[in-house]
Parts: structure tokens; sequence; C-alpha cells
């Protein structure tokens, strides 16, 4: 019994080191780098699963395609670094199994609508930080690539950093809403400094995008954008870097017809504010480096879902204490000042009116030193309550302008002025008494601004009632005159 145990054991063993030397040896037999000049890599890794090899190829220094082999699966093919214009002329990836192709810091020539044909199982493909020096196209156009049949199924586009074509600013550009016309099945699509036209195509006869579910455009210098409402299945929305189209079109008033939406990124696009904003899916909004001055109560009013905010990098002045009523699991508040200001621009209330935010902040900014601080500091030290986490022990606030009007001797807090002080110390410079505290969340809200007009529903209503009111004379006109009729002629008789 021992024997045939230690038997069944030295064979287990044996079979798995003969398995881990032949899944090692595939990569060292097809792909050695010891017969490559020492500017030519090539990272190799291999795995075999159901009977199947899948392999992963990363070459650098390359001035040329390197060879693959068409009965092997490539999880991936990534050409980086390359030491010369590569070239990628007819059906260079024909007839091979690859999942995922990407070019990075590469110049690429000879590309026609024939380089990336009979690709069999493409979904994933790339090029990053990548110079097209000469286009093959029948009409120099790059876009004329995407014609390929291997495209019809990809699932992930990137082109990232790339230049092609483009001497002057009247050639051709890459057309979005045409691009997604010929990847029908595109899941992700990123596009990031390269030159888009503007949106032309509004006959194109399938649906555009329907598989759509993430789209990042950055810098892409358009100054229109294809209806966003049409693309129904986005959930992650990146547009960054491209003003020009919120001035042109109400974009952030879509937003609301994208049922799915979870991520909004609008990152540096001069935005002075964000009103009209709607949105039942939303989960977290990035709208840093705009030109946001002012957070009203109303602001985020009909976006309930949003649980993650960044403002960083808005010259904000203020934040209202309501400003966050509409939502219902608000959880990270991202804040950075820009300019010089060392004032945090939220209402101290918020820290009472929503305990369990998480506001990240830079250390330099301040709390103002003020009675709602006071109250708030009372209400946590009594109630040995949590409030935001923002509130340390050792908390410092700014005394400001606010402080001394409120100070109990304002000589005493005139050489503090714009220093920081401690907040438990604010107890014994102010004088509180007569100040409100923090009332419950939400209270006292101004009324929004409505859209309605109550002048043409008026208007409206009265027409309806005028309308019933004169059919009821019309039918006494009509009955009288039956009943006289009959008296004629029973007079008559």
């Amino acid at each position: 019994m021992y024997f045939q145990i230690m038997y069944y054991i030295i064979f287990i063993f044996l079979f798995n080191l003969t398995f881990i030397q032949c899944q090692s040896s595939f990569c060292a037999q097809y792909y050695p780098n010891e017969n490559l000049p020492s500017n030519q890599q090539c990272e190799c890794d291999d795995y075999i699963q159901n009977g199947t090899t899948y392999l992963s190829l990363k070459c650098s220094g390359h001035s040329y395609v390197p060879h693959f082999l068409p009965n092997i699966f490539y999880q991936s093919i990534e050409l980086e670094f390359c030491s010369q214009d590569l070239q990628v002329g007819d059906k260079t990836f024909a007839d091979l199994n690859i999942n995922t192709l990407r070019f990075r810091h590469c110049n690429l020539i000879g590309l026609n609508e024939e380089s990336f044909s009979k690709i069999n199982h493409l979904e994933k493909f790339a090029i990053e930080n990548s110079t097209i020096n000469s286009l093959l196209t029948s009409n120099g156009n790059f876009q004329e690539i995407f014609y390929a049949d291997s495209f019809r199924h990809l699932k992930s586009l990137t082109l990232k950093n790339v230049h092609y074509h483009q001497i002057h600013k009247h050639d051709k550009k890459l057309n979005l809403e045409y691009l997604l016309h010929q990847l029908p099945q595109i899941h992700r699509l990123e596009l990031m400094n390269i030159y888009l036209d503007n949106y032309r195509y509004e006959n194109l006869t399938s649906p555009l995008g329907r598989h759509l579910t993430y789209l990042k455009l950055v810098n892409t210098r358009q100054t229109s954008l294809l209806p966003i409402e049409g693309l129904s299945s986005l959930e992650r929305l990146i547009l960054m870097y491209l003003p020009q189209i919120f001035r042109n079109q109400p974009l952030i008033r879509s937003i609301k017809n994208l049922k799915k939406l979870k991520y909004l990124d609008l990152t540096n696009n001069q935005l002075k504010s964000i009103d009209g904003l709607q949105s039942k899916t939303i989960d977290q909004l990035d709208i840093s480096s705009n030109t946001l001055e002012h957070i009203h109560e109303y602001t985020f009013e009909y976006v309930p879902k949003l649980r993650v905010l960044t403002l960083t990098g808005n010259p904000l002045e203020s934040i209202d204490k309501n400003a966050f009523c509409g939502i219902e699991n608000f959880e990270k508040l991202h804040l950075n000042i820009p300019h010089a200001n060392h004032l945090l621009p939220i209402d101290n209330c918020l820290l009472l009116t929503h305990p369990n935010l998480d506001i990240k902040t830079d250390s330099h900014i301040k709390l103002t030193c003020n009675c709602q601080l006071v109250s708030i500091y009372q209400y946590k030290r009594d109630k040995s309550k949590e409030i935001n986490r923002l509130l340390k022990p050792n908390q410092l606030c700014l005394v400001t302008n606010e402080t001394l009007a409120h100070a109990k001797d304002s000589q005493q807090l005139n050489g503090h002025l714009h220093m920081p002080i401690h907040v438990y110390e604010l107890e014994n410079y102010l004088n509180c008494s007569t100040i409100p505290i923090c009332h419950r969340p939400c209270q006292e809200r101004k009324h929004p601004p409505t859209t309605l007009t109550p002048i043409k529903f008026h208007k409206t209503h009265i027409d309806v009632q005028r309308k019933a009111t004169s059919y009821a004379p019309s039918n006494f006109t009509f009955f009288s005159f039956q009943i006289f009729s009959l008296l004629l002629a029973f007079l008559y008789l």
C-alpha cells in the first residue's frame, strides 16, 4: 500500500513537472529572445486551457512585424517602442486568432483598408502615442481602415495621442457617428487627443452605439457632438477639454435621457454651472477644473443617487447648507480650491446635516470660525454624537471678519485675524447666545426657479370652461325649438 501511494505521488509530480516544462518551452521555442538583437525583445506568457494554447506577446524595439503562428490563440499582441517605421501592409495579421491588438509609440506606414482584415476573434484594438506616417487607403482617410471585416465584432477601441495625415487643418478627420456605424458591436470607445469631425451624419440608417456602455472623449477638438440620448446603453460618459460643445448644444440637459448612466466626468470644460442636470441613476460625478463659483441649494436636486462628487479645481466661493438635500446616500465630497482662499467654501451646517459625509480637502483649507461651528462642536461634545469626520478633536478654523462680528472682545481676536485657532477654543472668544444654530436639513428652503408658464395654463383653463358653458345654451335652444314645434302642431289639430 505504501509503495502504491508513493508511486502515485511520483507520477503526479513528474506529470506536473513535464506539463510546466512544456508550458515554459512553448514561448522559448517560438519567441526566443537570445536570437534577437539586444534592442528587440519579446515578453511572452502562455498557458493551456481545455486543450487550447493561449499566448500573450509584448514586443518592443522592432522595425518589422514579428512572425506569428496561425495555430495559436493570441490573448494579446502588443508592439511598442518601434525602432523604425513599422510597415503594416495588406493582411499583415490575416488568419491569426487575436483577442487584443495594440500599438504603442510606433510610427506606422502603409496602412490601408486591408491592413487588419481577416483577423479571427478580434475584440480589442488600440493605437497609443503613435504617428501614422503614410496612409494607402483609397481616399487617404484614416477612417477607412475600420472598414476591415475584423472590426465588425470589435468591442473595445482606444485611440490615444494619434497623429494621422493631419498636416493641414482641412484634412479629413475621424468622424464619431460614422465610426459607431462601422463598429456595430462596440462596447468601449476611448478617443483622446485626436482630431474628430463635427456631428454631420444625420441619416445613418442603423442605430448607432446601441451596445456602447463606455465613451471617453478627451480634447478631440470638435465643436458639436452627436445627440447622446441615442446612446441608450451608456453607463460611463467622460467628456474632457471640450468647452465648445457645451456652448453650442444643451448637452447637460440631455443627460436625463441616459437611463443607465452611472458615472459622469465633465472635467475641464469651462462650465460656470451645471443647472439642468437631471439623472435618476448617476452614482459618481466629476466636474473638476471648471469655473463654478457657487453651489446653490437646488444644484443637485434631481440627482438623488449621487454618492461621490468631485469639485476640485473650481474657484468655489460658497456651497449652500442645503445643497445636497435631494441626495439619498451622499458619501464623498472632494474639494481643492485653486486660488489663495484658505477658507473651506461649505456652510458649516453641512457638518451637522451630513454627519457621515467624507469631505476630502487639502490640508491648508480651513473651516470658518463662527457660531455655527461652536454649536456643532457643543452638540458633538454634549450628545457624544459622531459628527462629520472633518471635525476632528484638534480641528483648526480660520478667524475672519465674521468671527470678529460676534466676538466677546474684538480686540482680543484682532491679532488672530486670518490666523487659525482650535475649534474647541471658540467658546472662549465668541458670544453666540443670540445666533441661531443649525436647523434640521432642508428646512426653510427657497423656492426653486420654475420653467412653468402659469399664464398660458390659466388661459387654457378658461378656454376649456368657455367651451363647457357654451354647450348648455345650445342644448337649451334645441329642446326649446322642439317643444315649441310640438305645441304648434297640437294647436293646429
